[in-house]
């Protein structure tokens, strides 16, 4: 059994009004056993949210290229991980996303991913272990699929041996803005 430390940042969402001064994290420690919908509940009480909304996980690789979509149980429909692109949408978003540091092996990696998406997981079903942390690039998270909360999530720590008891935060920084902000006060 193995115990993974990963910090999740909330990433800044000015259309919601949150420009923070300074980065805003938590490091949660959680058994490799545990699911991802578990991570999720140690992700929402760690930023203070109190009314549950969808969510998505996406892994990604070194590169940042999405791997593959492990959604909400009640989102989840066993699909495709996103709508496949066709060639013309690819092209335009490697020629206006893609760094022009980006090997041509990257880019194929990419266009294959996009045209033949991977079947979507069910974040009830799949655990911690299953993703392979210590070879994962990293994670993206978006909770509330209106609002569009964005995270990142690394990996910072694994280690042998089992958690005793839930997800916790192990440290954290800054101020984590209310799930609603009032948009007249800004």
């Amino acid at each position: 059994m193995t115990t993974y430390v990963f910090r999740v940042w909330l990433q800044p969402h000015p259309p919601l009004g949150f420009e923070p001064d300074e980065e805003v994290w938590r490091d949660i420690e959680i058994d490799g056993s545990h699911t991802l919908a578990a991570f999720h509940e140690a992700i929402f009480d760690a930023f203070d949210r109190w009314e549950s909304h969808a969510y998505e996980f996406i892994t990604r690789d070194e590169n940042g290229i999405a791997l593959r979509s492990y959604v909400h149980p009640m989102l989840y429909e066993g699909g495709t991980s996103w709508r496949p692109m066709d060639d013309e949408e690819i092209d335009r978003f490697i020629q206006q996303a893609v760094p022009d540091d980006a090997t041509e092996a990257t880019k194929e990696r990419f266009r294959d991913l996009q045209s033949n998406p991977p079947p979507e997981g069910d974040a009830a079903e799949t655990t911690v272990d299953e993703l392979d942390p210590e070879e994962l690039g990293a994670l993206s998270y978006t909770f509330d699929m209106g609002d569009n909360w964005e995270h990142y999530i690394e990996l910072q720590e694994a280690r042998e041996g089992s958690l005793d008891g839930d997800q916790t935060v192990v440290d954290e920084q800054g101020a984590a803005p209310s799930q609603y902000p009032d948009l007249d006060e800004q």
